[in-house]
């Protein structure tokens, strides 16, 4: 399964990322972690302190593999050697790519390094137990460059609060455009509360579980701590379980 996990900045995507990334290596699965994000911020998160070079700055390669003769691109250039010398493993044996950022901005932007990017997340998997998690930028530029097509499931966190569910109803029409048909959400620095609780309602797809409001997670932050080292992870196994049915469903009805 590939996982893209989005949402407006501050909501916690990397925390969730880290922690679901986390709770699946624990079951076996062969997990890679790949931000997207500027910020950078998922390396450290997963306990790596030496941060991957960033694949976009690979000038020379990206340049050497997409553009062909006549300045052509090519759409499926040669990345499985980049793939594995860029990558770098964490104590839980989760494999961490960090991609960078593309310069060249304009929706549908399709420059060498997006394309040379989309060849990465294709290569990425996959065998069975395989899973991908894509730690996506914040709003929701990165859909309309198309960074994140040929997903499994978009996930969207949201916290309690009517700006960051205006931001996944943007996120749905884009989603659709290039082909992420499955969208679902996690409330994360979740509190109990009649307003939170009219809020929620507006959401109109599957929420996959609701994550405390917990200051162990701005601990984790302060003292540079990978999140699950300091925080409970049963919410996030509760995820996990939505998604491993998600995934079955999906292999009985091929």
């Amino acid at each position: 399964m590939k996982i893209a996990i989005s949402g407006k900045g501050g909501v916690g995507k990397t925390t969730i990322a880290a922690m679901l990334a986390h709770v699946f290596s624990k079951r076996n699965y062969r997990v890679t972690a790949i931000d997207c994000d500027p910020a950078s911020n998922l390396p450290s998160a997963l306990g790596i302190k030496i941060k991957p070079k960033p694949l976009a700055e690979l000038k020379d390669i990206i340049e050497e593999r997409v553009v062909g003769p006549m300045g052509m691109y090519r759409l499926n250039p040669k990345v499985d050697d980049i793939f594995e010398a860029y990558s770098v493993y964490n104590t839980d044996g989760v494999r961490v790519l960090v991609l960078g950022t593309i310069e060249k901005g304009g929706e549908g932007c399709f420059c060498p390094e997006n394309a040379f990017l989309r060849a990465i997340l294709r290569h990425a998997i996959f065998k069975e137990k395989d899973l991908l998690i894509m730690d996506m930028e914040a709003g929701i530029e990165h859909l309309g460059r198309g960074t994140a097509r040929g997903v499994d499931l978009l996930i969207t966190v949201v916290e309690p609060g009517s700006r960051s569910v205006e931001t996944l109803e943007k996120i749905e029409k884009l989603a659709y455009d290039i082909g992420i048909e499955r969208i679902a959400v996690v409330v994360n620095k979740f509190v109990e509360g009649e307003e939170v609780k009219k809020l929620l309602e507006k959401i109109r797809y599957p929420i996959l579980g609701l994550v405390p409001f917990c200051e162990c997670f701005i601990r984790a932050d302060i003292e540079n701590k990978p999140p699950y080292e300091l925080c409970d992870t049963k919410v996030f196994e509760e995820i996990a379980n939505k998604l491993e049915e998600m995934l079955i469903e999906d292999r009985s009805g091929d």
